[in-house]
């Protein structure tokens, strides 16, 4: 399936509906930057390589299934790994298969993934997605859609990718986030300041009690305003040690999610969809000058 792209005077965005509905291109036209990492023009389009490309929608849930179990009517399930790199079932269905285009114009995209529930998660679901280009920004809005008999937890996870410099930093409000030990929890706090230094720290974590509003310096040339603009509460931080990428990510549920419900009563972000019933969520990215 070929790329499909959108623009505008300020900015390109190019999508591969194949891998996994990810964006292989978003880029500042004006200051002749990437924005969301660019996909390696050495690596070819399939399910897998969605892991190398700049941004992928995490659904039906945000995060890892603790031991690839899943408790379902009862009964705990075994799940296969999603992807070939990870040890873990994570992240849902949607990154690694193909999505419909359903609708275009000059400066929106809208694709559509459906599920089963015969393989990996056990419910049945449908997930739209639509990117729009607005004059300095780019708008993601997903929405995940009941199609089984029975109630699900789900979460939505909006998942970029970025290049690293020695000026990457995160200005955020809340740094707090869930400790585990022995799958109890607790919250804790990784800084007191605002400003976390994506050089210096190297972390895996969901930070609690977002206010939807964060200022995330990529380099000397590009800052970018991460918006919520309805139903995430959550901010994930994925900054590995020896690599030349770190992602955050606007996420309505935790890391660890519904390990988190198993075994405490603290704050997990999943939501409760009913059949036939839907939940939606939405980011913004807005290019400063």
């Amino acid at each position: 399936m070929p790329l499909k792209k959108i623009q505008n005077k300020k900015l390109l965005l190019e999508i591969s509906p194949e891998m996994g509905c990810s964006i292989t291109k978003f880029i500042d036209l004006e200051k002749k930057k990437e924005i969301f990492r660019t996909f390696p023009i050495h690596k070819k389009i399939n399910k897998y390589n969605c892991y190398f490309s700049g941004y992928f929608a995490t659904v039906p849930y945000f995060g890892a299934i603790h031991k690839k179990t899943f408790l379902y009517k009862d009964k705990y399930i075994n799940l296969p790994n999603t992807h070939p790199l990870e040890p873990m079932t994570i992240h849902g269905e949607g990154w690694v298969n193909r999505w419909s285009l359903v609708k275009s114009s000059n400066s929106s995209l809208t694709l559509e993934f459906k599920h089963n529930g015969k393989k990996s998660f056990p419910y049945k679901y449908s997930v739209s997605q639509m990117f729009k280009i607005k004059k300095e920004s780019l708008e993601i809005r997903i929405k995940i859609k009941n199609l089984d008999s029975e109630n699900f937890n789900c979460g939505i996870g909006f998942h970029p990718w970025f290049s690293l410099s020695k000026d990457s930093k995160i200005y955020s409000n809340s740094f707090n986030y869930l400790h585990s030990k022995k799958n109890k929890f607790n919250i804790k706090r990784l800084i007191k300041t605002k400003a976390l230094d994506i050089n210096k720290t190297k972390i895996d974590e969901t930070f609690l009690n977002w206010n939807g509003k964060s200022k995330l310096i990529l380099n000397k040339d590009i800052q970018i305003e991460i918006r919520n603009k309805k139903n995430i509460k959550n901010l994930h931080v994925y900054s590995p040690p020896k690599e030349n990428f770190f992602c955050i990510e606007p996420v309505s549920n935790v890391r660890d999610a519904y390990l988190v419900k198993k075994n405490s009563k603290l704050y997990n972000g999943l939501k409760i969809i009913k059949p036939k019933k839907s939940f939606e969520a939405a980011v913004e990215f807005k290019i400063l000058n």
